[in-house]
């Protein structure tokens, strides 16, 4: 997989390019093309422009206005809050855990086997330190080389995957969050396009009132509308009604009359 090219700093051209636009950053290795895709699909306004950013960026590129949202892995990185403490500065959505893997050179002796503990793992090997995430590129090129296993989060384990190394589950090790994060700051125009983009991450369908409103002007030719008229019956000839009473009494007498 090719690694998107990270800008050096939130002020570069290619951030200011995004400004005026629904703007929403992901860190290395988070894919939500699916949902940008349906953001698109549904032609939701303002148009949505998708920005990778650097691990030690998106609070950076939040604040400064570059971005409106960014998808954020928690918990890796030095500098990452929790989630109570990050909900202090911004809004935060979380969306799911991520797992981490150790990953292996191919010829590593535990790649016999389909999941790892951390005890296996250091008893097998000597794991290189945890890098950060912005860094994770190098130190699988060190795994490849034999330098030793590194772990990560799958996503990011993914992202560098290449053909001389390979990763398995390490099933004791805490799971890392991502979550979708936002200024508390925001415009009322772009708070709402957040409030949209946050139902479809949360698998809102697009008939769901609170993802499209009905329009005013639906709403006047509801109310325009005049209630349906029901057609009558149309009466038998001869029944109850006063025609059909007197060509009842009409043909009775002719019978009478007829001669025998």
């Amino acid at each position: 997989m090719i690694e998107p090219e990270f800008p050096e700093t939130v002020q570069s051209p290619e951030h200011q390019q995004v400004r005026g636009q629904f703007a929403v950053g992901y860190v290395p290795g988070v894919m939500p093309g699916k949902w940008f895709r349906r953001w698109e699909d549904r032609r939701h306004k303002p148009s949505l422009s998708q920005h990778p950013v650097r691990a030690d960026g998106w609070r950076a590129a939040l604040t400064s206005g570059e971005i409106k949202a960014c998808f954020v892995r928690l918990d890796w990185e030095d500098q990452d809050p929790g989630v109570e403490e990050l909900r202090e500065e911004f809004r935060a959505v979380a969306l799911y855990e991520e797992l981490q893997v150790a990953v292996l050179d191919q010829d590593h002796i535990l790649t016999v086997a389909e999941t790892l503990t951390t005890g296996e793992l250091t008893a097998e090997s000597e794991p290189q330190a945890r890098p950060r995430t912005d860094e994770a590129e190098m130190a699988v090129e060190l795994t490849a080389a034999g330098v030793g296993p590194v772990v990560l989060p799958m996503s990011v384990a993914r992202l560098h995957h290449r053909k001389d190394v390979t990763y398995r589950e390490l099933t004791d090790a805490p799971t890392v969050p991502v979550v979708l994060v936002w200024p508390r700051d925001l415009s009322e125009e772009d708070e709402a396009a957040v409030q949209q983009f946050v139902g479809i991450v949360r698998g809102r369908s697009a008939n769901s009132g609170r993802d499209t409103p009905p329009s005013t002007e639906d709403e006047s030719k509801k109310k325009k509308q005049p209630p349906k008229q029901h057609p009558k019956a149309p009466q038998r000839r001869g029944g109850k009604g006063p025609k059909g009473a007197k060509a009842a009494s009409a043909s009775k007498n002719a019978r009478r009359r007829r001669p025998r």
